[in-house]
């Protein structure tokens, strides 16, 4: 079994739909799988209620994560208090990594 942490930074729909169907099929399969939403793809997927939807489609499954601090810096907080767990995103990357995971940046 993989374990993969997935880190989305970029600000395209195209990439952000691939790494949750990727992160998601991946969990189907039986790998440990870890999601960070980080910087410009925080305000991104804000302003696209279809990549929210999308994320709520596999929130259980790969339970999504985001920086706290981007999503306060920007006031983001209530738009994804109910898709998105907020959380420093630095402590868990550190965390993941110590535990072996993989890092996958999109």
């Amino acid at each position: 079994m993989a374990k993969m942490f997935f880190f989305v930074i970029s600000a395209d729909s195209e990439k952000i739909n691939m790494a949750v169907g990727f992160a998601s099929r991946r969990k189907e399969k039986g790998d440990e799988v870890r999601f960070l939403v980080f910087g410009p793809a925080e305000k991104f997927i804000a302003d696209h209620g279809e990549l929210i939807e999308n994320i709520d489609k596999v929130k259980e499954a790969i339970k999504p994560k985001a920086c706290v601090f981007i999503a306060q810096q920007n006031k983001l907080e209530d738009k994804f208090k109910d898709h998105l767990e907020l959380l420093p995103a630095g402590e868990y990357m550190s965390k993941s990594i110590e535990e072996g995971f993989s890092i996958i940046t999109i």
